[in-house]
């Protein structure tokens, strides 16, 4: 991220594209939402970094990237520390595809 301060990210920005995620996908839940916006936005590309930052336990981070990266497809699992469970994350194509369609982006 920029260390401008018109292009830092905000709470508003990303409550926005959650919301436009979840109007797009039926199936995405809030949380669900909140991932994808934070890979979009830099925010955070691993389960323990999100977690920190959004203020949930990472248990339910792990959870929900089990949804993302398996039935809908969303998601594409980099790599899984064993020890840590953290697990880094990335849009996979369908995702990309999503986030496009839905904050108007490319």
């Amino acid at each position: 991220m920029s260390a401008d301060p018109k292009d830092e990210i905000t709470e508003e920005i990303i409550l926005e594209a959650v919301a436009a995620l979840r109007a797009e996908e039926a199936a995405l839940s809030p949380l669900g939402a909140a991932i994808l916006a934070a890979l979009h936005f830099g925010v955070a590309n691993d389960t323990r970094t999100f977690s920190r930052k959004f203020g949930i336990a990472h248990a339910l981070a792990l959870r929900e990237i089990t949804a993302l990266s398996g039935d809908l497809d969303l998601l594409t699992v980099i790599e899984r520390n064993p020890r840590t469970q953290r697990t880094e994350i990335a849009l996979s194509e369908q995702g990309l595809h999503l986030l496009s369609r839905a904050t108007g982006t490319q």
